[in-house]
Order: C-alpha cells, then sequence, then structure tokens
C-alpha cells in the first residue's frame, strides 16, 4: 500500500502529491535528477526508461523517453526555471503529443530522523487539460512511480 497522497481537489488546475520518505534531503533531492537513478524508478514499471537529456540548471533540459513492451515510445520533456537543491526544483512538463505544459514545482522538507517529505505541485493550463491527466491514469502512475522512488532509496541508506 503505497504512502503517497494525491490532491485533485474539483474545480482547480492544479494536482498536489506528498510522499514522506526515510532518507535525508540531500540524497532524496539528488537522486530525483540524477539521470543514472532515474531510469530505475520513473514511468511505469512494465516500461523501460531511457534519460535523453537532463541539464538540472536554470533553463536546462530535460527529455526522458519510455518505451512499452511492444517497443511504442512516449516521451516527455520540460524546461528547468529553478533549481536550488536540495530545498527546491522548479520546471515544465510536456507529455510530446499533448499540446499543453503544466509547471511543476517540487519541495524538499527535511523531518526529524533523517526523513524528507517531497511535495510536488503540478499546475495545467486549464482544470479540462487536468482532469484529462487524472483520467489518463496518471493517479496510479505516481502512486507507482512514488513507491518505485521510495524503494531505490530504501537501497542506498
Amino acid at each position: 500500500m503505497s504512502k503517497t497522497t494525491i490532491i485533485a481537489e474539483p474545480n482547480k488546475q492544479e494536482v498536489i502529491v506528498h510522499r514522506t520518505f526515510e532518507a535525508p534531503r540531500e540524497l532524496v533531492s539528488r537522486m530525483w535528477i540524477d539521470p543514472a537513478f532515474i531510469p530505475e524508478w520513473w514511468g511505469p514499471s512494465v516500461m523501460t526508461t531511457t534519460v535523453d537529456s537532463l541539464e538540472a540548471a536554470r533553463g536546462g533540459i530535460w527529455r526522458f523517453i519510455s518505451r512499452d513492451p511492444a517497443g511504442n515510445e512516449y516521451a516527455y520533456n520540460g524546461v528547468y526555471h529553478e533549481v536550488t537543491l536540495p530545498e527546491r526544483l522548479v520546471h515544465t512538463y510536456e507529455f510530446e503529443g499533448i499540446d499543453a505544459v503544466a509547471l511543476v514545482t517540487v519541495t524538499f522538507e527535511s523531518l526529524p530522523g533523517g526523513r524528507t517529505k517531497l511535495t510536488e505541485t503540478t499546475l495545467y493550463p486549464s482544470i479540462r487539460i487536468r482532469d484529462g491527466a487524472l483520467q489518463s491514469g496518471m493517479t496510479e502512475g505516481m502512486l507507482e512511480l512514488f513507491d518505485r522512488f521510495a524503494a531505490l532509496l530504501a537501497s542506498r541508506t
């Protein structure tokens, strides 16, 4: 059972995801943007993910490609607007082929006992687009993604 909380209030353009990890903030924030680790946790487990590019700096771009077992490719990209690790990341998010760009803010909060609370807020350009993302299976995908990330962190601490 996932310990991830997803909040998507009616008539709002945002989705907020919370998860507390049993790892220090520096490790959580570093692994969140490390291209060596992203293929291990990003995207559905039935797919393989490749980091095409990732420059975690203001104005830097990122692009990931996921492949399903049939060989179909799905690409995602964005631009970093703020990278102030270990505290915060701000970047855009686009699922290539869908004409919509979301703004994502990720914060990493230190908690007692060497734990970290990660909060990801995604602001979509409209309620319609946000609702479409939710209906596409995004919720289930986020739960799996955060569980995979937690397992990866546990293997490194």
